[in-house]
């Protein structure tokens, strides 16, 4: 019996964290995408513009918590970045941006391996797709969230409506100040895309110092949720469930009022101490 042609009504872009590709965040988020599928959103997975050499990788042990796969030394690697760091830590974003502008102006994606390929299917119609949500991982996530505020500006698309940051983080506007245009200037209020934020309380790669960066200045346009868990996208149908109502109720969040917000933050709080308590921290 031949398979039910699927009617999408949307794509979602998938943006994979550093030392991944494609095809490693296609595994990695294999239920989100499933269900993403099943609510008729067509994901596709950009390949970063970096193809990572040796020195730019952490060491195995450290590629690990990145969620990454770890590879015989005689193997080929395909592990991407969307930015590699100077040796002042500064950075800078054009080849990430470019690369995301070619997929949505000529339907192409940066070549990897031979599994990077078999990730999308992408199709002449995908074009009459809009393009509604963003979905990045760590660095992807950090891309993502530079991206959110300014996506029309940029690419000329006024579709977007979502974006899901798993383990996100801001840039440093601080020691890169040419970026800070990139966001919102007044706490999200003024960003029409929604965000909802998934931090694992015991993600060590991004850290405390970092976990709530740009939640906090998107805080007006944003949600947060928390997995008792590391640097990982927490593929569990209570996690999965809890994102796919978030994007599905998105009229009725939206409409939330002011004054549930500090309510919402305490349960929040309390979830985390508890946390800690049973981990004996």
């Amino acid at each position: 019996m031949p398979k039910k042609e699927i009617a999408y009504k949307g794509r979602v872009l998938f943006l994979h964290g550093f030392a991944q590709s494609s095809s490693v965040f296609y595994a990695k988020s294999s239920a989100l995408r499933k269900r993403f599928q099943s609510l008729g959103y067509k994901t596709i997975y950009l390949n970063a513009p970096i193809n990572l050499i040796p020195s730019d990788l952490p060491s195995s042990d450290s590629l690990s918590k990145f969620n990454t796969v770890v590879v015989n030394e005689e193997e080929k690697t395909n592990y991407r970045g969307w930015w590699t760091k100077k040796p002042d830590h500064t950075y800078k974003l054009d080849d990430a941006i470019a690369c995301v502008e070619k997929y949505i102006k000529d339907n192409e994606i940066v070549s990897g391996s031979p599994e990077d390929d078999k990730s999308n299917q992408i199709l002449d119609s995908d074009r009459d797709l809009p393009i509604v949500g963003l979905v990045g991982f760590s660095q992807g996530a950090a891309f993502a969230g530079a991206l959110v505020h300014t996506f029309e500006q940029l690419f000329g698309v006024d579709t977007l409506e979502f974006a899901l940051l798993y383990s996100g983080f801001k840039i440093d506007t601080k020691l890169m100040p040419e970026y800070a245009e990139l966001y919102s200037q007044r706490n999200g209020i003024d960003t029409n895309v929604r965000m909802l934020h998934i931090v694992g309380e015991l993600d060590t790669v991004v850290g405390d110092d970092r976990a709530y960066t740009l939640y906090d200045s998107t805080r007006e346009n944003s949600h947060l949720l928390k997995h008792p868990g590391g640097h990982f996208v927490p593929n569990s149908r209570i996690m999965i469930d809890q994102v796919v109502n978030w994007i599905e109720n998105k009229n009725e969040e939206s409409e939330k009022k002011e004054e549930e917000k500090p309510k919402a933050e305490k349960s929040e709080v309390d979830d985390l101490l508890a946390m800690i308590e049973k981990f004996g921290a």
